[in-house]
């Protein structure tokens, strides 16, 4: 994918992580080295993306719109599928010119942790780890070596700034920092990680 880079998803037994690398390119020029490409849509709720990066931010701002809206009509803050879902009916309905992104959902509710991962048009799959973009053939084989059930939150995070680490070494679209969003019952936490030249 143009502007593609890497993204990876973990469930572990308490939570997600959802971690992405900060490079923006185009044509093989570094627009950017401090790009985000994870982002909370609520408390409990998060998504990463591998794309171009305007499509990112429209579908952020739709999704963030769509979860605040249902708080307001409902009472409560919107179950991690029930946004998924929504999105993807959402891709699906931009089929014929879709957005150019792959995409990670993943979140906390009362079904516990959860990780989705769709396609350009809305293909919804649940999952246990996923990865995406450029890189994600990379992190994959790093993510599916050391996973195990019983995972734990802090363990997944190692995990996954590893998986990020190796597809940046290898993946000339991916590069400059890592940004990892942890989400608990509790909500989330954000980190950004600089890498040194």
């Amino acid at each position: 994918m143009a502007n593609g880079g890497t993204i990876v998803g973990i469930r572990a037994k308490e939570g997600i992580v959802l971690a992405s690398e900060k490079r923006l390119s185009y044509n093989g020029f570094v627009l950017s080295k401090k790009v985000r490409k994870v982002y909370p849509i609520t408390n409990h709720i998060g998504i990463g993306f591998a794309g171009l990066h305007g499509d990112i931010e429209r579908l952020v701002k739709l999704l963030k719109a769509q979860a605040q809206y249902y708080k307001i009509e409902i009472g409560r803050e919107i179950s991690v599928r029930s946004l998924a879902k929504y999105y993807s009916n959402l891709l699906f309905s931009y089929k014929i010119i879709p957005f150019y992104v792959e995409s990670i959902v993943g979140g906390v509710d009362e079904r516990g942790p959860q990780i989705y991962v769709l396609d350009p048009v809305g293909s919804l799959i649940e999952d246990k780890y996923s990865v995406a973009g450029s890189g994600g053939p990379i992190a994959i084989g790093i993510i599916e070596t050391s996973y195990h059930e019983d995972i734990d939150v802090e363990e997944a995070k190692e995990l996954a700034k590893k998986a990020i680490l190796e597809a940046i070494e290898r993946d000339a679209i991916s590069g400059d920092g890592i940004d990892i969003l942890v989400i608990t019952k509790d909500g989330y936490k954000f980190e950004e990680i600089l890498l040194k030249r």
